[in-house]
């Protein structure tokens, strides 16, 4: 029984090692441009939110602020302030609402509906309220999950919506910090309208995809005999 407990220690850490170490790859390859700003998004926003879905919320969040740690320790990652430890809240909001969706659980929308109130009483927010209508997208897709269950049979289709969902919660808590922070003018928001449509169906799927990947190779492991014991003591 000791020996067991060790071991799901053991490979608890070495499967958070492992999918931190990829994470932090990602976060340096980048992508498409963050409009008023000098940064851009990471391919990270495709693989970090499924990590509370696969390993639980708790663990999942670990990854991600563990891989940080590590990124800051090495000098990956620049701090020029203590400010920039919020840029990377929104993938961990994004993945709890995932996680959270997968249960039917409607208490997060909590999350989009508090971006949306930060948001529209800012100085510069309240100029560009409409924006905020995007991330009504996680709200109807929580409030309206068990119909769309039901209206979208195919697995593939049902877990784009929670994809999407999740995807409109990283951006909502991710605006609201870069608006606080950086005080993004108007006109910037304006402009990525069309843009961020288009930017958050990409990401969608990119989440979609990485969620259904970690499950075949999960399924694959299942059946190697050197990994079913790991199996059962970690995922089950």
């Amino acid at each position: 029984m000791k020996e067991n407990k060790k071991l799901k220690t053991l490979l608890k850490i070495s499967f958070l090692l492992v999918s931190a170490l990829i994470f932090l790859a990602l976060t340096k390859i980048k992508i498409w441009p963050i409009l008023g700003l000098k940064s851009r998004f990471s391919l990270s926003v495709f693989f970090g939110p499924t990590f509370a879905s696969v390993f639980g919320i708790w663990l999942g969040t670990l990854t991600i602020v563990f891989t940080h740690l590590i990124g800051l320790s090495l000098g990956i990652y620049k701090m020029a302030a203590l400010k920039d430890v919020f840029i990377f809240f929104p993938i961990i909001f994004a993945g709890i609402y995932f996680s959270r969706t997968f249960k039917s659980d409607k208490k997060q929308v909590i999350i989009p509906l508090a971006c949306i109130f930060f948001f529209i009483i800012h100085p510069i927010g309240r100029t560009v309220w409409f924006y905020s209508g995007f991330w009504l997208v996680p709200i109807i897709v929580s409030l309206f999950k068990d119909n769309l269950d039901r209206i979208l049979k195919i697995p593939l289709f049902r877990v784009y919506g929670y994809s999407l969902g999740a995807a409109f919660t990283d951006h909502a808590v991710g605006s609201v910090i870069y608006l606080y922070i950086f005080s993004i003018p108007a006109h910037f928001w304006i402009a990525a309208i069309p843009l961020t449509l288009i930017e958050r169906l990409t990401i969608a799927g990119g989440i979609e995809f990485s969620y259904f990947f970690e499950k075949e190779a999960i399924a694959v492991l299942d059946k190697l005999p050197i990994f079913l014991r790991a199996k059962e003591l970690i995922f089950e």
